[in-house]
């Protein structure tokens, strides 16, 4: 199972950084980074960043964050924040000679904007929130990948476990022929849980989940 750092390394302070992103890179346990796309307040200007800043000069641009990543060997999961910018965005994914390893993704509300028909240079993914929709996401979109919600809060623990424990996550991508990557995991337990799902990859606070000592040197 691939883990993907979550907003380059962890939610939080650093956040979809270029720290964060090198921090990826340095560690060899990492295999991808997931961040988030959308635009500043004040431009049109694509930006690194979970919510629109005020002004984009204090912003990581999404080509400055392209421009360090594309050296690299890691995978690229982008999330588009806001519709009307994937066309953007893959451009740029494009331009940076990162799109072949990219995917690029979005709750419904926004992938529904998505270029699904035809051939693209990225793979396209959706998140769906709660396992007992993802059916009808996979029949409606035919997604390359499928991103499945997962967080901390019990009852959401409990009942995702008790749920895949009787439907295989294995057998999901099987039967769909789709990539599943499950995200975001911010306990170790719940970890080495997924790891014995046979997943894609996992979403991770790589903080809260490895630890410090997943921190280079």
């Amino acid at each position: 199972m691939k883990l993907i750092a979550h907003r380059g390394w962890s939610a939080g302070r650093g956040e979809n950084s270029l720290a964060a992103f090198v921090r990826a890179a340095r560690d060899g346990r990492i295999s991808g980074v997931e961040f988030d796309v959308c635009r500043a307040a004040d431009s049109d200007t694509l930006v690194v960043s979970h919510d629109p800043p005020r002004h984009v000069e204090n912003a990581l641009t999404l080509d400055a964050a392209l421009s360090l990543l594309s050296p690299t060997d890691l995978e690229l999961f982008v999330e588009v924040k806001e519709t009307g910018l994937v066309s953007g965005v893959i451009e740029r994914l494009v331009a940076s000679n990162v799109a072949r390893r990219s995917v690029v993704f979005g709750f419904a509300a926004v992938a529904r904007s998505f270029p699904w028909k035809g051939a693209r240079p990225v793979r396209l993914g959706i998140i769906v929130m709660y396992p007992w929709n993802l059916n009808r996401a996979v029949r409606r979109y035919a997604p390359d990948v499928l991103l499945l919600g997962w967080d901390a809060r019990a009852w959401t623990r409990i009942a995702f476990r008790a749920w895949w424990s009787v439907v295989s996550l294995e057998q999901l991508a099987r039967r769909h022929h789709v990539p599943v990557v499950v995200g975001i995991v911010q306990r170790m337990d719940d970890l080495h849980w997924l790891s014995r799902q046979r997943l894609y990859g996992a979403v991770v606070d790589v903080d809260r989940t490895i630890g410090r000592s997943a921190r280079p040197d």
